[in-house]
């Protein structure tokens, strides 16, 4: 604490009111303070009796996607303020590597997990048969006990469709997956109500593309042409990256005047010629509830969980022409 105190220039009392939030301190001490505690990695003994030999493991419901690989590096980074040690695996969207995934971790002693669903309509042996905790992020089944923690997807599906409309598209379009994840349906399900509350002429047209199937360009290409679509709304930044390469092969007429928005950003968005708009989610914040209430619920072994939601709220990012 005296360290901490001298590389933000307080009194180790400031430092022990701005932990143990005994004393208003004001913002910019307040900063100073956790600047100081994160540069000369702090931990408080609190935290540190809290996490002590805490292992948790996480299951991926898909690595490659973009969503993921924030949620992983958010995770880890929260994980670390606890001296937690996190293992990751990978399901790759698939039920029989996930239930694999789950034995494994609780073979090894996990005290929690933060999962992904596979699968919405599926809940694993293990998952049912274990006492060990569990937070569920992203995505969540269809009836549950657990506590789930993400966005609110029906409506971050209306507001996309919404914005669509406002920007003056006349024959808006979505694009997801047929398997069967709880995210896509709800962000499908906004969608479409978004639509037929303000635009109930139109008709709504959806595309499901298979997760792991090769044959998306020439259906993406179908779907645009034959709908004659002037907006598309992509479930994921990976369906996103799979339009702009079918519209690649498509006529200058279609490309230039189609509005495109996007779940989760991605780097590689600033350097198309397309402008894409993206419905982006607080990744980091999700991460830091999902640890936080995974530690009350390991503090409370005995306590039953609840089906429970925890949702953030998304921003849009428009994407200039």
């Amino acid at each position: 604490m005296r360290d901490v105190a001298n590389r933000a220039g307080v009194s180790i009392t400031t430092i022990s009111h701005v932990i143990n939030k005994t004393r208003s301190v004001n913002q910019e001490t307040r900063e100073a303070v956790l600047r100081a505690m994160k540069e000369l990695r702090y931990l408080p003994p609190a935290k540190r009796a809290r996490a002590k030999a805490l292992r948790v493991g996480v299951i991926l419901a898909d690595a490659r996607e973009d969503y993921y690989i924030e949620m992983t590096k958010s995770l880890e980074s929260a994980a670390a303020e606890y001296n937690i040690s996190v293992i990751f695996c990978d399901s790759e969207a698939d039920f029989e590597k996930e239930q694999n995934n789950l034995e494994n971790l609780l073979n090894m002693g996990v005290n929690g997990l933060i999962f992904a669903p596979a699968d919405s309509d599926r809940i694993p042996k293990a998952l049912l048969k274990t006492t060990v905790p569990v937070v569920l992020y992203d995505r969540q089944y269809e009836s549950h006990t657990f506590l789930s923690i993400g966005i609110n997807n029906f409506q971050s599906g209306y507001a996309g469709a919404k914005k669509l409309l406002e920007n003056g598209c006349k024959r808006p379009g979505f694009i997801g997956y047929s398997d069967p994840v709880d995210t896509i349906r709800k962000r499908t399900q906004g969608f479409k109500s978004a639509l037929l509350e303000l635009a109930p002429a139109v008709r709504p047209q959806v595309l499901n593309l298979n997760y792991n199937g090769g044959d998306s360009f020439p259906l993406i290409k179908n779907f645009i042409s034959e709908g004659k679509l002037d907006g598309l709304i992509c479930a994921t930044s990976t369906i996103c990256y799979e339009l702009i390469v079918a519209l690649d092969t498509m006529d200058e007429g279609v490309k230039k005047n189609i509005r495109i928005i996007s779940f989760d950003d991605n780097r590689w968005f600033d350097y198309v010629r397309y402008p894409i708009s993206v419905i982006i989610q607080p990744v980091a914040e999700i991460a830091g509830a999902a640890l936080e209430n995974l530690l009350a619920l390991i503090e409370k072994p005995n306590s039953r969980q609840v089906a429970r939601e925890l949702h953030f709220e998304t921003t849009i990012k428009e994407g200039t022409r």
